[in-house]
């Protein structure tokens, strides 16, 4: 049995809503067939072995890797999904004390005009993450980083094979 997640990337955005009094992680997708695929998926993660992790880098960007622990999770699929490239803004700082603060959930979405809240479409339910922290780019040596780290790393190897 593979301990290995298979990293989805290819999303268009994320964004930050509010449900009652918790932080909502939105995953967009442009690809309604792709978002479905995922939301089924993201929607038999255990609660007690998700995590999201922010991960702040140098020159004000962050990213941001989402998962269920592999060797917990009862799937077939392992999947995972990063995004890195966003900036950290005012509206960062304010994301950043509650995800220290209080439980975070991930939903995914589909949206046709990313800029256009009416074409919106909630496809998952609202998961729970259990685990939510924030790091530094440099805590990526640490080995309870390990799944951050290969997620960052294919990222790169990612941008190296498009030059």
């Amino acid at each position: 049995m593979s301990f290995e997640i298979d990293w989805c990337r290819n999303f268009f955005n994320i964004s930050w809503a509010r449900e009652q009094d918790k932080l909502v992680l939105l995953v967009v997708f442009e690809d309604k067939k792709m978002a479905v695929n995922i939301s089924k998926e993201i929607e038999s993660w255990s609660e007690k072995f998700t995590r999201l992790t922010i991960i702040e880098k140098e020159g004000d960007e962050f990213a941001i890797c989402c998962y269920e622990d592999p060797q917990i999770s009862k799937s077939d699929k392992k999947i995972g999904l990063f995004i890195t490239g966003m900036r950290q803004s005012t509206g960062y700082e304010y994301t950043k004390i509650i995800i220290e603060d209080k439980s975070t959930l991930l939903q995914i979405v589909h949206a046709e005009d990313f800029l256009d809240i009416k074409t919106h479409q909630e496809v998952s339910k609202l998961v729970p993450l259990r685990k939510c922290r924030i790091i530094s780019e440099k805590d990526l040596k640490k080995q309870e980083f390990y799944y951050e780290k290969i997620a960052s790393l294919n990222k790169k190897s990612d941008e190296d094979s498009k030059k």
